[in-house]
This record gives C-alpha cells, structure tokens and sequence, in this order.
C-alpha cells in the first residue's frame, strides 16, 4: 500500500449492480475503482493496480497486492500467484444455498421421491403403500468429507434434523473455523461433529455412512481420492452427494459401484469435466440425479460476496489480517 493520502486503485471484474457499486465506493475516498469485464482481465495490463476482485490474474499488473476471487475453489490460480501477492476466496459465501442443496438431496432419497414421482406420471395410487414409505434422517448418519464452510452448514443442518455428523478433514488438529460466514450459520468452533477425523481415515468413516457428503476443494493431494476402496466400504444402499469438486470423485469407481446396485444412489452437482458430455454415463444411471453445477446459486449469494469484499476491504485498507486468506502450500 501507498503512503499517507495516496490512492489505492481497485479494479472489479464481478457484475455489480449500482447499490452494490455504492458501497464500495462508499469505503473509502482513498479508493481509486475501476470495473472491467471478467473476459477483460486476463489481457489487462497495468502498471497501477493494487486490489483486483477477479476470477482470474491480469497479464501485467506489477503493484499488485492483493486478488480476491468471487468463487470458493481457486484450483486455477494455485501455482500462478506472483510473490508478494495474498489470494483470498470466497469461501463462507455460497455455504448456506450449497448446503440446503445436501439437504435436497438427502430428503430425495430418503424419501424415496423418484419413486413416488413415477406414480404421480402414471396416475396410479398404488396397492401396497409400503413400498413407498420413506425413512426418517433422524438416527442417519452423515459422514460430511470436506469440513469448511459448506461442510459445516451441513452438519448444521443435518444435527437439527437430528442427524449423527462424522466430519473428515485434512488437518483434524484445527476445529475452529475462522473465516468468512453468514451469521447464524455453520459450525465455527467444530462441536457438532461426534468425531473429526483425518483424510487418511475417510474410508473408515465411510463404513459407518447413510450419506458420504463431498464438501472438498479440488487439490492435487485430494484427486481421486474417493475411489473404489472408500466406495466398497460404504455400507448397501448409501448415498453419495457431490457438491464441492469433481476431481475428488472418481467417476469411473462411482459408475461401477451404482451398476452393481449396492449403493442407493448419488446426487453430483461438480464433475471432473464440465460442461458434462453427453456420452457420460453418469446422465442415464439408476438412481443417479445431475444438477449442472448450481447448487450455490442464488439471488442471496451476490449480497453475500459483496460483503465479503467490504469486510476485506476495510481490513486491507487498515492494515489488518484479511479473511479467506488462501494457503498456496495447501492449495485452498
């Protein structure tokens, strides 16, 4: 940052409505913002920038100190941030709608809505009832794989529901979560899980669940790590709910696992290749639901990440520690 009276140039590259606009502007008169198209950034060059709020980094920005992403997972920006640069991301922003999505998804199976959704198409009112009776979540265990923000709304929410909560992370030592979250919501001192346990034991976790939930950043530690060895552990008729990164699935294992009819089914969001071809299989599987990766999408979210980007703000611009401060060694 510049000395005393000096100028801080910003430039956005996030569509901000004109509210949204205002408050930025509204922070500081030391704030010099300039907005650009998103497709703009990767061939901006200048020689002026300090703070960039950008999916993506500039072709020549030397003063350049500070980018928040607009998006949670930063896979693409790992291994390309210039020295001296800090990289925050939006992580905390999209929990709430992304696990309300989790709970979509387990409800559907539970409940056993494809099922019944064919009886409502034919028109029929079946014989025997009980075939269609659902299952309660409550007394169900949830083994949440991925224990950040996302993950720790889910396990909010599936305790109201009086869930059992196995959380599996990759540093189980550290509970506390001390970053970016809406209000009211999520998990941040780490009590709710009846245990936190280590990546190196997910398939242990595995054999004890009703819904294995997939809240993981994409890294090149985590690629494929949910394989045949933690599928063949879950135990028959469990659920596999994808929500934070497709390289973490292996597809090809999931494939094999649903043919075989042993797990109840999968709900994913996130694929390793996106847009999802039309030859995969995963479109035309039994009990296989394939959203186009909209889970965290809502009207909500926007209002969200712009008050992130104020929080941080008002942090750089007071030399103070900022939040969502991405871990490069770690790639999340």
């Amino acid at each position: 940052m510049g000395g005393p009276g000096s100028m801080i140039k910003l430039v956005c590259a996030v569509d901000l409505a004109e509210p949204e606009r205002a408050r930025l502007h509204d922070l500081s008169p030391a704030l010099l913002i300039e907005y650009v198209e998103p497709a703009a950034v990767a061939l901006l060059k200048d020689d002026e920038v300090e703070v960039l709020i950008a999916g993506n980094l500039p072709k020549s920005a030397p003063e350049l100190r500070w980018l928040q992403s607009p998006t949670a997972g930063v896979e693409h920006l790992v291994g390309k941030i210039p020295p001296g640069v800090v990289l925050t991301n939006a992580k905390g922003v999209f929990a709430v709608p992304i696990a309300e999505y989790v709970m979509w998804s387990m409800l559907q199976a539970a409940q056993d809505a494809e099922a019944r959704r064919h009886l409502q198409q034919a028109r029929r009112w079946p014989e025997h009832e009980d075939a269609f009776l659902g299952r309660r979540l409550r007394g169900l265990t949830a083994v949440v794989a991925g224990y950040g923000s996302v993950g720790r709304e889910v396990a909010r929410l599936a305790n109201a529901f009086g869930m059992r909560v196995i959380a599996v992370k990759a540093r189980p030592e550290i509970t506390e979560d001390d970053g970016f979250r809406v209000p009211g919501t999520g998990d941040p001192k780490g009590v709710i899980p009846e245990r936190i346990l280590g990546v190196d034991r997910l398939a242990e976790a595995a054999r004890e669940a009703d819904f294995l939930i997939l809240a993981m950043p994409s890294t090149s530690r985590n690629r494929s790590l949910v394989g045949r060895d933690v599928l063949v552990a879950l135990p028959a008729g469990a659920w596999v709910v994808n929500v934070g990164r497709g390289a973490v699935l292996d597809e090809a294992a999931l494939v094999e696992a649903l043919r075989d009819g042993r797990l109840g089914g999968a709900v994913l969001d996130v694929f390793a290749q996106e847009p999802l071809t039309q030859r995969s299989p995963l479109w035309e599987l039994p009990n296989m639901i394939v959203t186009p990766h909209v889970s965290g999408a809502d009207a909500v979210g926007r209002a969200n990440l712009i008050e992130l980007i104020c929080i941080n703000l008002r942090r750089y611009l007071a030399h103070e520690p900022l939040l969502n401060v991405v871990d490069i060694a770690r790639e999340y």
